[in-house]
């Protein structure tokens, strides 16, 4: 099959710099004139509280599909729209409510999906509209013939369609996916940020919670916005967790794989937890890795970009992780006179999606100058990449006359999930793919501080 060759000379370098620039993210900041914020749902697609919203991560399956949080009310708990084909005018949209949304999403302030399943976190008390403090994260499924249909309305047999909840978080904030049914949680009540495993779910509108097992990570510190969301997100490239705190004007970053067991401590209530309540300390953490924001509130990770929604001075803001976290540039919303933003999501195809609770719609903020991440220079280097589709072995091939101090090669998701990763030991490498399922990868290749990443097909 033909090779595929990535010829990148200095000359190329210099008579391309602009047009690298308008490959990413960055052309949104470098062009602004060229931005247009796209109405993707409104109040005609139910759309009444909009907190937060993410992609379903199969893109091989259902292309752009972003689904949509709204938080609801006291009474009614929250719901969702999904959105098919989010970057096209022919886009379409449902509405799916779950039948005992009133318990498991009650005042949903965030979602988080993980490899097909995802998360809500509810920023309330108690749960069940009493005197008592129980409340957590839920784990919902992403299929849609389960999510809403199965327990709608809610029965003794299937109370709505929920696969799991562990209530330790009453006032939850931010979500985060880390890995299996593995996620993390800003605990508004303590002021704490948490570790869920949901280990093995109950099947849905079951009862059986007591699997799971939480982490306090008690080093870590915020206070809870009373009407605010901070949303998190985890670099799974680099294992960091990093997250919003509105009330303390900051960003901070975690490292997940950090702290270590400190004991068996006191339950929020007394819910059975067989996986355990446990104290973790010594974590490694940055308490204000950025600073200077009036009301950080959304965020998330796309490539080297870590991405800001501030709804103080109603700004979205890009900052560069390579470059020590300096800020790349800043949109500002000019949509309407009052923005409202929310959270904020970069999708598959490179675009800023985010909503706006007060005006009741999502935005994607279109520009053609952004493409979806796609090639990366790496200057005076000849890279070939192939075969390219390719049905189990994809060879890559440098340059004899590179000199390098570390090297990795990864194929990664769409949305930036490492699967596969290997040291780059010579000029040579090869990448056993024969066990992902087909479809549109990334394959990501550095070399010291440079990056190159482009599509590659699994077929």
């Amino acid at each position: 099959m033909k090779k595929q060759i990535l010829v990148c000379a200095s000359v190329i370098y210099a008579c391309c710099a602009l047009v690298r620039a308008q490959q990413n993210i960055d052309a949104y900041v470098v062009n602004p004139d060229s931005n247009r914020f796209v109405v993707v749902a409104s109040t005609l697609n139910s759309l009444s509280s909009p907190m937060d919203l993410d992609f379903y991560p199969d893109q091989s399956k259902r292309p752009n599909e972003l689904w949509i949080l709204n938080q609801g009310t006291f009474n009614s708990g929250g719901s969702t729209v999904i959105v098919s084909k989010a970057n096209q005018s022919n886009r379409t949209w449902k509405y799916v409510k779950d039948g005992n949304a009133w318990h498991f999403m009650a005042l949903a302030s965030s979602l988080a999906f993980g490899d097909s399943n995802w998360t809500t976190s509810q920023d309330i008390l108690d749960a069940n509209h009493s005197t008592g403090k129980y409340t957590g994260p839920t784990l919902w499924p992403g299929n849609l013939s389960i999510y809403g249909v199965v327990g709608n309305p809610s029965t003794t047999q299937f109370n709505g369609s929920h696969l799991d909840m562990i209530h330790q978080s009453p006032y939850g904030k931010g979500i985060a996916f880390e890995r299996d049914n593995v996620y993390w949680v800003m605990s508004g009540y303590d002021g704490t940020i948490k570790r869920y495993d949901f280990n093995s779910d109950h099947g849905p509108g079951q009862a059986d919670h007591g699997d799971g097992g939480v982490r306090v990570y008690s080093d870590f510190k915020f206070t809870r916005h009373s009407t605010l969301p901070a949303h998190i997100v985890i670099d799974q490239n680099r294992k960091f967790l990093y997250g919003c705190d509105p009330i303390g004007k900051r960003v901070f970053q975690i490292d997940i794989t950090s702290g270590s067991y400190n004991g068996t401590i006191a339950q929020i209530n007394s819910e059975t937890l067989d996986g355990g309540y446990y104290e973790f300390r010594g974590i490694t953490m940055i308490d204000t890795l950025i600073k200077g924001l009036v009301a950080p509130v959304g965020i998330d990770i796309y490539g080297d970009r870590l991405i800001i929604s501030d709804n103080g001075t109603d700004e979205i803001i890009i900052y560069n992780i390579s470059d020590n976290f300096n800020e790349v540039g800043r949109i500002k919303l000019t949509y309407t006179a009052n923005p409202d933003p929310m959270g904020i999501k970069v999708g598959p195809d490179g675009r800023i999606y985010f909503v706006d609770k007060t005006n009741k719609k999502a935005y994607m903020i279109d520009n053609n100058a952004v493409w979806p991440l796609s090639t990366k220079v790496i200057d005076e280097v000849d890279i070939q990449i192939y075969p390219n589709p390719a049905e189990s072995l994809i060879h890559v091939e440098l340059a004899d006359n590179i000199v390098f101090e570390t090297g990795e090669i990864q194929i990664q998701t769409m949305l930036g999930k490492t699967l596969l990763s290997s040291p780059v030991r010579s000029v040579n490498a090869v990448l056993d793919i024969s066990g992902l399922q087909n479809g549109i990868y990334l394959i990501q290749v550095r070399i010291g501080t440079k990056v190159l990443t482009q599509k590659i097909i699994k077929q």
